[in-house]
């Protein structure tokens, strides 16, 4: 079997706590496996019905690790970073020999960290200045898009970043073993802090972030609020008022470069989100609503209806009968 060094080689039990809020109370469990060397191959299962709301991370420092996801597969030579959003993780395999680890955390975790960064005001870039190609913006935002997006880092000329991810992912483990008070700021400091090695080295995610195209450095900065707070429903003044731009000046924005307004972006945003949580998710719809920001479940389903044509467990129940058979369970490894 496997021959391992430290005491976070096995998965943590179901029960133990770790306390990963910013507000140092109880939290979902963040679990690190640590791979050290091992004389054999090691697998995970990633997707089971306690676990579909998380996402997973792997630093392969070295050795070979495929990750299989709900739609294909993703290799990696070490040294080398993969990150798995919500609903793509199905299973892990590591090589014989290979060191690293792999991370399972919440996705309400991460969300809630995202939204610890700097007020809006400070992060939105000057209308002046256009975001460079492949750069995370000022402060964070876009983030929740990198965290959305299944990526594969390759780390093997990047010394530098590799041992900020080193350095990141050894603390969380020391962290969830030791769960002392305030783990949790400092769990969520290393993850930000992995989440922007992503956006600095993953190519194209801005390119993919904007099916837009280029558009205006407004548009880009209204994309850019929105995906940070459109779970609270902001009104287009709201928006606006962040951007520091009037509402006329970010409706012709939207509307030049999509052809439609901004309400009907934010719409948009919304029923996309409903849309990815009802095909992936196994909460109820009224749970789904709440995660939403929908205070009331019935309001929710009406909305959903207004874009759709559809009730949202209608919805559901059809995306689901047209789904075929997933063949690439590892119902059966260990």
């Amino acid at each position: 079997m496997v021959a391992n060094r430290e005491a976070l080689n096995s998965p943590m039990p179901a029960d133990s706590p770790a306390d990963v809020s910013p507000s140092l109370t109880p939290s979902p469990q963040i679990t690190v496996n640590r791979f050290d060397g091992g004389l054999g191959p090691r697998k995970w299962v990633m997707e089971t019905s306690a676990r579909r709301e998380r996402c997973h991370a792997v630093l392969l420092q070295a050795g070979q690790a495929t990750a299989t996801l709900r739609h294909g597969t993703l290799a990696g030579d070490g040294p080398a970073l993969l990150w798995l959003p919500v609903g793509e993780g199905r299973g892990l395999e590591v090589s014989a020999g290979a060191r690293g680890y792999f991370l399972s955390v919440p996705d309400d975790v991460i969300a809630r960290h995202l939204s610890q960064l700097a007020p809006v005001e400070t992060m939105v870039l000057a209308p002046e200045v256009p975001l460079a190609r492949g750069a995370a913006p000022d402060g964070g935002l876009g983030l929740r898009f990198v965290a959305d997006t299944v990526h594969g880092v390759d780390l093997q000329h990047q010394p530098d970043n590799l041992r900020v991810a080193e350095h990141a992912f050894g603390v969380i483990a020391n962290e969830v073993r030791s769960n002392q008070r305030g783990a949790g700021l400092v769990i969520g400091a290393q993850m930000l802090a992995v989440l922007t090695i992503i956006a600095r080295l993953a190519e194209d995610w801005m390119d993919h972030r904007h099916p837009h195209g280029s558009g205006s450095v407004t548009l880009q900065r209204f994309l850019h609020v929105l995906e940070t707070h459109f779970r609270e429903h902001w009104n287009v003044a709201n928006y606006a008022t962040a951007l520091a731009t009037s509402e006329k000046r970010l409706a012709s924005a939207t509307l030049r470069a999509t052809g439609k307004p901004p309400l009907h972006l934010i719409h948009d945003r919304v029923i996309h989100e409903a849309c990815l949580r009802l095909e992936q998710s196994p909460l109820a719809v009224a749970q789904i609503a709440y995660g939403l920001g929908f205070r009331d479940p019935a309001y929710f389903s009406r909305f959903f209806k207004r874009y759709t044509a559809m009730a949202p467990g209608a919805w559901r129940r059809q995306k689901r009968a047209r789904q075929r058979p997933d063949d690439t369970s590892f119902a059966a490894w260990p």
